[in-house]
């Protein structure tokens, strides 16, 4: 074997006994929240968890394989719900998400009132920092911006965790100390479920070819869900399925911290709290609306009007119980109003950089 080879192969394991002791600490993060019963447990206490391997520099990277092993799963979890009665709702859905439009334009508001009056940042970095999705775009733009880029991604980052783990405490609190979907009698067998996983897998990567956000997840979403409507499938997923496809996507969202700047993080730490409970404060107050105009749980509007997080939230959703389609159909608009509405937006904050240029030159 050659030196490159034998660099090859030491690297090669060292790299899948760093990515085992990451799903394997997050693992142990779901499994311990989801036995102390804390709401949707398996995911935040993965995510929780691998972020705190990651601040001592021992988390790896998810594989693509895993990661797309942790999307499928849980397409075909959340799709495994539908039934004739999933679209009851169906109707109130255009007027609802009408409102959550009103609602990331309030929460995005709300965020960037606090970092420009509160902490005295600049208005376009309040803004890119405050705007809750498409966290990749936002940090490059900033870049171009001349805005602190680092500070902007620590603010857009910090944003999923504070979602993952404050949102189910207050649909506990809200519903009275009940939370998580009632156990099924029954679920799919083990012939189905793979069937449906090859299925939801073909579906998933027809989407993510097709570049849509969320394909894969989305793609097997909805193969699952036409599997089980047309009765193709009896149940639900076992619930051993469920929490390995939170504990796997939890470890990728916290792998999402590998690099992170805890140092900058505390820097900006009452910042980012405030700004983030702004918005949080916000959906909290929508959600309420809906739940009375719309005649859905406060728990199904909240997370469906939360700041963020569309994967996250679609199994957060599933995880408290409560309607996962609903969720997922209020996100996917979330993104394309967020994706359509940014270059208009940040065409018109450079035109308002220039317009100052110009001003000052003049002057």
């Amino acid at each position: 074997m050659t030196a490159t080879r034998q660099t090859k192969a030491r690297f090669d394991a060292g790299a899948t006994r760093g990515e085992a002791l990451t799903i394997a600490t997050g693992a142990a993060g779901g499994l311990l929240f989801a036995w102390l019963r804390i709401p949707g447990g398996a995911m935040s206490g993965s995510v929780i968890a691998v972020a705190m391997l990651a601040a001592f520099g021992r988390a790896v990277p998810i594989s693509a394989p895993l990661r797309i092993l942790a999307l499928v799963t849980m397409g075909v979890a959340i799709g495994a719900v539908v039934d004739p009665d999933t679209f009851a709702n169906i109707a109130a859905y255009p007027l609802s998400i009408g409102l959550m439009g009103l609602c990331v334009i309030a929460m995005t508001l709300a965020s960037t009132a606090v970092w420009s009056l509160v902490f005295k940042w600049p208005p376009a970095m309040s803004l890119l920092a405050s705007v809750p999705g498409s966290m990749s775009y936002i940090v490059s733009v900033s870049l171009t911006m001349g805005a602190d880029a680092a500070k902007v991604a620590v603010v857009q980052m910090s944003r999923l965790i504070f979602l993952v783990t404050i949102l189910p405490w207050i649909i506990v609190w809200e519903s009275g100390g009940h939370y998580g979907a009632i156990a099924p009698a029954i679920v799919d067998p083990p012939a189905i479920l793979v069937a449906t996983m090859a299925a939801g897998a073909i579906g998933g990567c027809v989407l993510d070819r097709l570049g849509l956000s969320g394909g894969m997840l989305l793609g097997a979403l909805i193969v699952s869900g036409a599997i089980h409507f047309f009765g193709l499938a009896p149940g639900l997923t076992p619930p051993w399925f469920l929490n390995g496809g939170q504990i796997l996507l939890g470890s990728w969202v916290g792998c999402r911290f590998i690099g992170f700047d805890w140092s900058l993080f505390g820097a900006i730490c009452f910042g980012t709290v405030g700004a983030v409970g702004a918005a949080i404060g916000v959906s909290v107050g929508v959600a309420a609306l809906a739940a009375m105009l719309f005649k859905v749980s406060f728990g199904t509007a909240l997370i469906a009007y939360a700041p963020g997080g569309q994967d996250a939230m679609m199994v957060l959703a599933l995880a408290l119980g409560v309607d996962p389609i609903f969720v997922s159909a209020h996100h996917l608009a979330r993104y394309f109003m967020i994706n359509v509405s940014l270059p208009f937006l940040i065409a018109a904050m450079r035109r308002g950089d220039e317009t100052k240029t110009q001003k000052g030159e003049a002057r």
